[in-house]
C-alpha cells in the first residue's frame, strides 16, 4: 500500500528524472545480455549456451537460498538475544537482490549478483534499498520480538 509520500515524489520533476535514468540503466542489461549471446552464438553450440544459462540460474538458486537461510538464522538469534539485527536485515535485502539477478537467466545478470554477494556490498545494497523503510523495519523487529523464532 502507498503512503501518500510515496505518491507526491511522483509530482516532483527532479525525482522523475532520477527514476528515468534508474529505468534506463536497468534496461541496459538486457541489451548487453543480447550483445552476450550474439557473441557466443558464433563461438558455442546454441544448446550448450541455453544449458549453461539454466544451470547458472539453478546454482543461483541454491546458493541464494542457502544464503538467505543462513543470514534468517542470524537474524532470528540476534532478535532472542534482544539486539536489533539492523545491518543484518541490509545483508538480507542485499541478498535477495542478488539473488533476483542471479537465478534471471543470463551472463551479466549472473555476474552481477555474484559480485552482490560479497557482503560489504550487499549490506550497501540492502540499505540503499531498504532506507525509505527504516521505519517498518522497526516495527518488523518489534513484531518479531513479540513471537518465539526458533
Amino acid at each position: 500500500m502507498f503512503e501518500i509520500r510515496a505518491l507526491i515524489r511522483f509530482f516532483d520533476t527532479g525525482f522523475i528524472l532520477k527514476f528515468l535514468i534508474v529505468v534506463m540503466f536497468i534496461s541496459l542489461l538486457p541489451i548487453a545480455e543480447v550483445y552476450v549471446y550474439i557473441f557466443l552464438s558464433g563461438r558455442i553450440s546454441s544448446y550448450f549456451m541455453i544449458a549453461a544459462l539454466t544451470g547458472s540460474s539453478l546454482i543461483g538458486l541454491i546458493l541464494s537460498y542457502s544464503l538467505i537461510k543462513f543470514r534468517l538464522k542470524i537474524i532470528k538469534q540476534l532478535i532472542n538475544e534482544g539486539y536489533y539485527p539492523e545491518k543484518e536485515f541490509y545483508r538480507l535485502a542485499g541478498i535477495l537482490v542478488a539473488g533476483i539477478l542471479i537465478i534471471t537467466p543470463g551472463f551479466i545478470g549472473d555476474l552481477a549478483g555474484l559480485f552482490l554477494f560479497l557482503p560489504g556490498i550487499s549490506r550497501k545494497t540492502g540499505y540503499v534499498i531498504t532506507r525509505p523503510i527504516k521505519d517498518k523495519m522497526k516495527e518488523l523487529y518489534e513484531y518479531m520480538k513479540l513471537y518465539e523464532l526458533g
